[in-house]
């Protein structure tokens, strides 16, 4: 007979389960632990749960309370108490010059969690951010790994005609560029905190009026022994162009019909169609030039501590190979981090020292700028033939093509080199003077060196000019025939220290005061070299006939510096946990104004009313959760677009001011200065409430806010034969208003844990102040600044389909640059809005914005016995996505020799409906009439969009296992990035934008952007 042993005993618990006021929790979920049988509390607060063998355990979990665990042993009965989990409430929140906690914030903040940015398969930390808080709205423009400028940051919208990025503060530094955060390692991030209103961020002064970004790194823990932690991610970026060139027997047919519908006669004969369409396509031009790249991602961190040191030691390697073919493209980073707190008594000591070194390699001869527009436009004739022997084979087939290919540059051209190391350190001493008084001093510095070597090579090439076997010796030589090269070299020393006292005291149990004041000097000094040399041989080494090129420059020609000395304070009080007050302000004195008018003062005050802490809201508080009003108004500064000599008059020697004797001589420039400059300044009002349910587990955050800002930067109005420049002047205002809306959700259930997280928020402006309106027409795309507009409108003419008939022609309002008798059935009609019986430019109007509206974000995390998905969503609403060029226009201007497929859609008799006119050759009346008429509705599409940016699946090993070999934790998982994406026009990346983070443009969207990356790989975490 088997034995039954005890611990396969099974029988009946009972139990009462209550909250910390005694009273019976509802509903309260009891589950035997690591399976899936359970029970529920009844009406009581009382359980009832069979088959509990003696070596179970018990968890007990309620929405709002902190879930229990019990181990059964003999017990038949069981008596348990859950306590509220006002976890949300106690979360420490980073602000300027200090720490709150969301039970005591009074402003508008948003928190973004290391677990938010680690492990996401990204370049850097802007890219992490994207989608993660509300009103933080970042832009891809460009998904190069080795470009520039690619993204765009703004904090709610757009505050300033100038530059609108916001201020970057890492380990309570402020940093001179906001670009310094994706120097960091993104795992070395413990918390983002965004400073979004007046009471936040006025501590900030002179450069908080586009808000602040607070990011602070790990440290390690007291009384904690070593963890050692190693991660590493392996992945492929693929490169997905969303459009497609027609195969090339249907583009020569195409092609046809642009000149047929014009009277021209036709390029292509049927039997050279006919070969076509038998011998098939090359590979597109496009996709010969990209390539999946290989991304890799390690990192190794040592965290622990005593009872008076804590320490955490990291080190990363970042690899992302570019997509493009050629020259080894790509970038890499090295990171390393080192930050030790020591106690000795009331006195702490902390140092947090980084050192950053990146490498970039990208194309210098490949005309970047244009790169994707070329490649495109090339057409795929099957002969085509890019490299061989050495030589690069253009095709200049029948009419039109491009006699080099866009290859050449890339394969065969020069690269740009840049190596560049940073070195930043921040120490801290703080000491207790009294009981609630401390004393604090922080040092910053960073030293920079910035290192960029270019070569321009040449190389061969010949033209394709239809035959399948062209002769190499018709080669030449194509690229930098100067053979030139650069060696740029910038350095840079940044010095900041902070001297601050802090008071925080609670009298009688309700009255809390707290008060901090604190002085600051920042300094920064950087210098620049260029040596360049022309005619270098195909090692890059000077040889016979080398010569000094005219753009090497010395240090003393390059050399600025500038300072900035503050006075900041903040003082608070409450009473009782439910009224609060506080204001703060700062004093700035910046060196890039006259003395006597280089100091600014930005004050804020910001109120709050807890009103579940009044007597009449116990039931509420008690059932529901927390509820809290909040408001704010306060000035901040900016400024960023402010040169640091734009004072005073400067004056520089300009190496081609005019020609003698057929030859360049120097002469003198110069800027004019302007002594009344002072700051751009933002005046901003604030409402926010503040509320959770279920005992906290739900929380909501709404804001509304609305910012003016005066004195902004102006170019001046001057007469064209002025002969100089001047610096800027303030003169122009604008409107910025919009509300945001922030919801988190944390639910536990047995052995599920699930966490929502939603975000969704508007800003809009209009420019209030800006004098004589402003007109820029670019390729098709024009935009408007105009007072009583948002900043950049499209602008443009109204269209009303195209014209079906012959009667339609004779009796509409045509452009008065058009002959309408060369007009056809199939060509773009336009709206008369003033009716005076003519399209010209005072029918033009306001068509739409190009700058998002309603942006939103949406996490969820959910985890079940050690299997973790978690999913990114994130998107726009409401845009205008202005496209021009290739995109749109059919055969573009002639230099482009290709059609796409979602161009297919074009008025012909047979498809009246269609999106897009009728095929016209460049330089007809019709392509005139539809593309020439500088911006209509024909270039604007709906650029809303929801995109999946982050999917990741994983799965933790349970401890029994891992302990087996001296792992604490491991945990493996698979990452998707930016693999859906849904959209109305799938032919353009919604999220891309042509306006940077000044609002400055560069045309609309257009074929030139580098093509989204998509990316597929996974990666395991270790703990010892």
């Amino acid at each position: 007979m088997q034995t039954l042993h005890a611990q396969d005993t099974k029988k009946t618990i009972t139990g009462t389960v209550v909250d910390q006021n005694g009273q019976p929790v509802v509903g309260a979920t009891v589950m035997i632990l690591n399976t899936t049988k359970g029970t529920a509390t009844n009406g009581n607060g009382q359980f009832n749960l069979s088959g509990v063998s003696d070596n179970d355990e018990l968890n007990i979990s309620f929405l709002g309370y902190k879930p229990v665990t019990i181990k059964v042993g003999t017990r038949t009965a069981v008596s348990v108490t859950l306590e509220e989990d006002s976890s949300y409430l106690d979360e420490v929140v980073v602000v300027g010059y200090g720490t709150t906690t969301r039970r005591h914030i009074i402003s508008s903040v948003s928190t973004v969690k290391s677990d938010v940015i680690e492990n996401r398969p990204v370049a850097n930390v802007q890219q992490a951010l994207q989608g993660a808080a509300a009103n933080l709205i970042i832009q891809t423009k460009n998904f190069d790994p080795t470009g520039d400028g690619q993204m765009n940051l703004s904090i709610r919208g757009v505050n300033t005609i100038g530059n609108n990025t916001p201020l970057v503060v890492i380990d309570g530094v402020p940093q001179s560029d906001a670009g310094r955060m994706n120097e960091l390692n993104p795992n070395d991030i413990a918390s983002i905190n965004i400073l979004k209103d007046a009471g936040s961020a006025a501590i900030y002064g002179a450069r908080s009026s586009n808000g602040v970004i607070l990011i602070t790194t790990k440290g390690g823990n007291k009384e904690m022994a070593p963890k050692i932690r190693f991660s590493a991610q392996l992945g492929v970026e693929n490169p997905h162009t969303l459009y497609e060139q027609v195969p090339t027997y249907l583009n020569s047919i195409l092609r046809n019909e642009t000149l047929t519908n014009v009277g021209r006669d036709p390029y292509f004969t049927p039997s050279e169609i006919q070969e076509f369409y038998i011998h098939g396509d090359s590979e597109p031009m496009y996709k010969q030039a990209m390539q999946n790249a290989f991304q890799q991602n390690y990192n190794v961190s040592v965290t622990g501590g005593t009872k008076t040191t804590t320490y955490m030691l990291s080190a990363a390697y970042y690899d992302q190979e570019s997509n493009y073919v050629g020259n080894d493209y790509g970038i890499k980073r090295y990171n390393l981090r080192s930050n030790l707190t020591t106690e000795f008594g009331r006195l702490k000591l902390g140092a947090n020292v980084n050192f950053t070194r990146s490498e970039t390699n990208s194309p210098a001869d490949a005309n970047v700028g244009f790169l994707f527009a070329d490649l495109v436009r090339f057409p795929s004739y099957y002969f085509n033939r890019q490299y061989e022997n050495g030589i690069f084979y253009g095709n200049n087939y029948k009419y039109g093509g491009y006699s080099v290919s866009p290859l050449a540059g890339l394969i065969g051209g020069g690269t740009n080199k840049h190596d560049n190391e940073y070195l930043t350190g921040t120490f801290t001493a703080d000491f207790e003077i009294a009981k609630g008084l401390k004393a604090r001093a922080i040092l910053g510095a960073e030293v920079r060196h910035d290192h960029r070597f270019t070569s321009h090579k040449t190389y061969m090439y010949a033209t394709d000019s239809g035959s399948a076997q062209a002769d190499p010796s018709s080669a030449t030589i194509g690229g930098s025939k100067d053979r030139n090269v650069d060696d740029w070299v910038n350095k840079s020393t940044y010095v900041s220290a902070q001297l601050m006292l802090d008071y925080n005291r609670t009298f009688a149990e309700k009255h809390n005061v707290s008060a901090m004041f604190g002085w600051s000097d920042e300094s920064n000094v950087s210098y620049s070299l260029t040596a360049a040399k022309k005619y270098m041989n195909s090692i890059d080494q000077p040889g016979e006939g080398t010569v000094v090129d005219e753009s090497t420059s010395l240090s003393s020609q390059n050399k600025s510096r500038s300072a900035l000395q503050s006075f900041f304070g903040r003082a608070g009080y409450s009473y009782d946990e439910r009224y609060y007050f506080e204001f703060t302000a700062r004093y700035d004195m910046s060196s890039k104004f006259l003395k006597k008018r280089n100091g600014g003062f930005f004050p804020a005050v910001s109120l709050g009313w807890r009103l579940s802490q009044e007597a009449f809201m116990d039931t509420y508080r008690d059932r529901v959760g927390d509820l809290k009003l909040r408001a704010s108004y306060g000035m901040n500064g900016n400024q960023q677009d402010v040169g640091n000599y734009d004072f005073m008059t400067t004056y520089g020697l300009w190496q081609n001011a005019y020609g003698f004797n057929g030859k360049p001589v120097q002469g003198l420039m110069f800027t004019m200065g302007n002594e009344f400059l002072t700051w751009e300044t933002s005046k901003t009002f604030n409402i926010g409430l503040d509320a959770t349910f279920f005992k906290n587990r739900l929380s909501v955050n709404f804001d509304y806010f609305y910012k003016r800002t005066e004195d902004i930067l102006l170019n001046p109005i001057v007469p064209g034969t002025f002969g100089a420049s001047i610096a800027k002047e303030n003169r122009g205002i604008l409107d910025n208003q919009g509300w945001e809306l922030t919801i988190n959700y944390n639910l536990t259930h047995g052995a599920w844990k699930h966490n929502f997280s939603f975000n969704i928020a508007d800003s809009k402006n209009e420019l209030v102040r800006y004098g004589t309106r402003d007109i820029h027409a670019n390729d098709g795309v024009t935009v408007l600044r105009q007072e009583g507009l948002p900043l950049n409108a499209y602008y443009g003419y109204k269209t009303n389909g195209f014209f079906q008939n012959y009667e339609e022609i004779e009796n509409a309002a045509i452009p008065t640059t058009i002959d309408r008798t060369q007009l056809r059935p199939g060509d773009v009609r336009y709206v008369d809005l003033n009716k005076d019986g003519k399209i010209d430019e005072e029918d033009r109007t306001y068509l739409g914005y190009g700058f998002p509206r309603y942006t939103f974000g949406f996490n969820y995390n959910v985890a079940w016995k050690g299997i973790d998905l978690g999913i990114m969503l994130q998107g726009v609403l409401k845009r205008t996505n202005a496209i021009r060029g290739e995109l749109v226009e059919p055969f573009h201007s002639d230099y482009s020799m290709t059609m796409f497929k979602h161009q297919l859609d074009y008025w012909s008799p047979e498809n009246r409906d269609a999106r897009w006119p009728r095929l016209s050759a460049s330089g007809s009346v019709s392509t005139q009439n539809n593309w020439g008429q500088a911006g209509s509705e024909l270039n604007m599409i709906d650029g809303a969009y929801l995109r999946v940016k982050n999917i990741q699946v994983g799965y933790t090993f349970p401890q029994k296992w891992t302990k087996k070999f001296g792992c604490q934790s491991l945990r493996i998982y698979f990452a998707a990035q930016n693999p859906l994406t849904w959209t109305k026009y799938d032919f353009v990346d919604p999220e891309t934008s042509e306006f940077g983070s000044n609002m400055g443009r560069g045309g609309a969207n257009s074929v030139r952007n580098y093509p989204t990356l998509r990316y597929f790989g996974g990666g395991i975490d270790l703990t010892f």
